[in-house]
């Protein structure tokens, strides 16, 4: 006679400790990043900062979220997993809470991945100021 077990589905919590490891490496890229060009301008470092910011976020979530909730509910949206936080985990300033906010919608609908004739037109005004977005993904990583 023939038995055939159906174990119960497995969900991983990927570990918070991985999704911090890897904000680190899209850090460390964004650091080492020079464009291949004379044009100074790229939106290289834009998506780089944004990958670290979200991961961090995430990597903290994760802490209490299994990783499809924190992916459902969460999606590539900064602004969101930042108010999702736990309050000792808020530490950013006004003013980096306003460059987040600025960077969430850009970051999830990928125009800091690809090319947007309209941000090219406006000379990129809607971007958040760089430094900001390098002093936000410094903060969040390095505390």
């Amino acid at each position: 006679m023939d038995v055939i077990i159906n174990p119960p589905a497995l969900h991983l919590n990927i570990s918070p400790e991985a999704f911090h490891l890897w904000a680190t490496h899209y850090l460390k890229c964004r650091r080492d990043f020079k464009p291949p060009s004379s044009n100074k301008f790229s939106p290289v470092p834009y998506f780089l900062l944004c990958r670290a910011i979200e991961l961090e976020i995430k990597a903290r979530l994760l802490k209490k979220s299994p990783q499809i909730d924190v992916k459902k509910k969460y999606g590539h949206n900064l602004e969101i997993a930042y108010d999702a936080l736990d309050s000792s985990e808020k530490f950013l300033d006004k003013n980096e809470e306003d460059t987040l906010r600025k960077a969430s919608p850009i970051y999830k609908d990928k125009d800091f991945e690809y090319f947007n004739a309209k941000d090219v037109l406006t000379a990129y005004k809607r971007f958040p100021k760089l430094e900001l977005l390098d002093s936000i993904a410094r903060k969040l990583i390095e505390k």
